[in-house]
């Protein structure tokens, strides 16, 4: 295969091709029914190599063999070695000309410059007090039932069930625009929450289920009990478990999706329910009052907890949606032609928002214009 080919699926990958560039990986794509394999083949290796942290460590060499256990595709290795290689080389000078882009409409405006991520989660205790838990607070306190609660600055909350002397009382985390939080609850299950998600549940669990309420987006490993199983309750659906890693995204006016990549889950609506395997995906339409089961690449929709929004053929009214709970902006579109366009691709969390809307134009053909909190999507 000739190397600019894997060179441009890299950049691509990356979020980093170049108009022009993208322009002739898109004619080789639809030259050949079997190109358009290849790059789904190539994609999928890659977002394999991200998945293992690869991009984010020096150790180049100890980095590759630890890539070449995970994806154990032998005749692959010298192609996918150059791809990620090419990445390395080019990304770091690509993503500076993003940032420096010159485009008159964006010059010093503060909402496409700042970097996302910090924003300060809210702690609801049973009391009714409130604590703000920051990127570097500390935090060590003991419940009135005895559970006791750690932060240090690294972490987020872990929750400890061993000196309790009461019944568990409520706690409701409450993660704003612009957050993000972990926690590890009494019976060692770990969330994680994504931006503008309310997550209320027991600081200690009592009595033969394990019960907890979303609203918003989190991702769920949960520990192992086969007799107390594990039960989400959100968006008109209850999600049941025993032991197992999902996503669980529901928010106010969308559809409620629960993704499983591990284990196995129960997905319960009004009046009916469905048994997920690893790989597919749940939906519940609030309207229909129906649950609708589909195969995916569940890895896609747990990739906001490792630092990346991963795309493939999505629609940019979702993907705005996303990004309007992460940097706090509205979008607003020209034409019904530009919310239905697709984007597949990578875009990193930790990045001003003009990066990541320089990304999609350059792959969906549209023009976004800032206007204070405002986004306007047009045609090019």
């Amino acid at each position: 295969m000739d190397e600019n080919i894997l060179k441009w699926i890299a950049d691509y990958s990356e979020g980093s091709i170049g108009e022009e560039d993208w322009l002739r990986l898109k004619r080789w794509v639809e030259e050949k029914p079997e190109h358009r394999v290849i790059f789904d083949d190539y994609l999928r290796v890659y977002r394999n190599a991200h998945e293992i942290g690869f991009m984010e460590k020096m150790d180049a060499e100890r980095s590759w063999r630890a890539l070449e256990r995970k994806l154990r595709r032998g005749h692959r290795m010298m192609v996918v070695r150059w791809m990620v290689a090419a990445s390395v080389v080019f990304g770091g000078a690509v993503g500076g000309w993003l940032l420096l882009a010159k485009n008159g409409a964006r010059e010093n405006v503060p909402v496409a410059e700042a970097i996302p991520g910090k924003a300060a989660v809210k702690l609801f205790m049973a009391d009714g007090k409130s604590v703000t838990l920051s990127e570097n607070q500390s935090l060590d306190l003991i419940e009135k039932d005895g559970t006791e609660i750690r932060k240090d600055t690294a972490k987020g909350l872990v929750y400890g069930a061993e000196n309790v002397v009461e019944k568990s009382v409520l706690h409701t985390l409450d993660v704003p625009v612009g957050g993000e939080f972990e926690l590890t609850l009494a019976d060692g299950s770990r969330v994680w929450l994504n931006s503008m998600t309310k997550f209320r549940y027991p600081t200690h669990f009592t009595g033969t289920t394990r019960e907890v309420f979303v609203e918003g987006e989190a991702f769920f490993s949960v520990k192992k009990d086969a007799d107390r199983p594990f039960i989400v309750h959100t968006g008109g659906v209850r999600v049941k478990v025993l032991g197992t890693e999902f996503n669980l995204s529901a928010y106010p006016g969308e559809k409620t999706v629960t993704t499983l990549a591990a284990g196995k889950v129960e997905v319960a609506g009004e009046s009916d329910k469905v048994s997920l395997q690893p790989g597919e995906q749940a939906i519940w339409n609030n309207d229909l009052k129906n649950i609708e089961v589909k195969a995916v690449d569940a890895a896609l929709y747990s990739s906001w907890i490792k630092g990346v929004f991963e795309f493939e053929n999505i629609s940019l009214l979702a993907i705005t949606r996303q990004l309007s709970r992460w940097y706090g902006v509205t979008f607003q579109f020209e034409d019904c032609s530009c919310a239905e366009r697709c984007f597949t691709g990578g875009i990193k969390k930790y990045v001003p928002l003009i990066q990541s809307l320089e990304i999609i134009e350059k792959t969906t053909n549209v023009v976004f214009k800032i206007t204070g909190k405002n986004i306007i999507v047009r045609s090019r």
